[in-house]
């Protein structure tokens, strides 16, 4: 997810962004930041960039807010746009031009928080991630990316589509990172799959997009297919499952 910040005051601008990293902490979400002073150079950006959102202050220096959230939809109808500003005099036109939502500084960290909890609400998804410590430095994976997760050797594997982490920790302890996630399913010991990138599947295992092979729980066979028989109805019938 991209969102841009656009506003003429250096302070602001700041002030937004360490809202937004915030959040990300907060929140477990993974969001590119572009932060603009300037109207023109932000609408010259968008030539090139798609931003998902984009906080606008509707008193800039060169173009009215109002009008730059008008350009914006015409260059791009699926940008939402939240403002920003020192007044609610413009709120009515703010809501004609169809913005999600509008901000009346000083506003607090709760304040922007709802406003990105009404985003998530309308939007597909965030860029989720987890966390990990791979050796010395900590490593942000993005949940869309994991295939599947096991264990050896005091290390958590976590496969992505392009390359394996490693982090030392117990399983038991890297479990709970996946377990709010619908689409993750404990199958074996100490192995999580992505349900996204099950192609087939037998009595005794899952076969992948990529031709590799989950084994599944003798145990807990029927338990396990059940639980992936009810994810697939229930998110073919949303149209939200991976191709």
């Amino acid at each position: 997810m991209t969102i841009a910040l656009v506003d003429d005051s250096v302070s602001d601008l700041n002030l937004l962004h360490d809202y937004l990293s915030r959040y990300c902490h907060d929140h477990h979400v993974y969001i590119t930041i572009e932060k603009f002073s300037n109207e023109h150079t932000f609408l010259n950006s968008m030539q090139d960039k798609v931003y998902d959102l984009v906080f606008l202050d509707i008193y800039m220096k060169h173009i009215n807010g109002i009008q730059l959230a008008c350009e914006i939809t015409k260059q791009d109808a699926k940008c939402q746009i939240v403002f920003i500003t020192t007044s609610e005099e413009h709120a009515v036109a703010a809501y004609r031009v169809h913005a999600l939502d509008y901000l009346v500084k000083p506003y607090s960290y709760a304040d922007l928080e709802d406003a990105l909890n009404h985003y998530e609400r309308i939007a597909a998804r965030f860029a989720r991630y987890i966390e990990l410590k791979e050796g010395r430095y900590r490593t942000r994976v993005m949940l869309s990316d994991i295939m599947y997760t096991d264990y050896s050797n005091h290390y958590i594997q976590v496969h992505t589509v392009s390359c394996i982490v490693r982090s030392y920790m117990s399983f038991d302890m890297f479990l709970p990172m996946l377990s709010p996630y619908a689409n993750f399913l404990w199958c074996y010991r100490n192995c999580t799959v992505n349900m996204d990138y099950i192609e087939s599947f037998s009595r005794k295992e899952f076969i992948l997009k990529n031709k590799e092979r989950i084994p599944i729980a003798s145990a807990r066979r029927q338990e396990v297919l059940q639980h992936y028989a009810d994810y697939i109805f229930d998110h073919k019938s949303k149209g939200d499952l991976m191709s």
